[in-house]
């Protein structure tokens, strides 16, 4: 059977190390992590974006006076 959760920490000490035996792995690791970590805050703040941008009016006050 298998158990994401002990995956999860089996992989984390695999790659722990890893990263402890050699550090240009360590560095790369480090490298990815920021990358990804990157790439995941940009879309989902680009999906929140887009989601506000579809619920939000396109202005929030009132509509200005008609020009006589």
């Amino acid at each position: 059977m298998v158990n994401p959760i002990a995956e999860l920490f089996q992989l984390l000490g695999y790659t722990t190390e890893v990263a402890l035996n050699d550090p240009i792995a360590g560095l790369l690791i480090l490298i990815s992590n920021l990358i990804f970590a990157f790439t995941f805050l940009l879309f989902f703040g680009l999906a929140a974006g887009a989601v506000l941008d579809s619920v939000m009016p396109e202005s929030l006050g009132r509509s200005p006076p008609p020009r006589d």
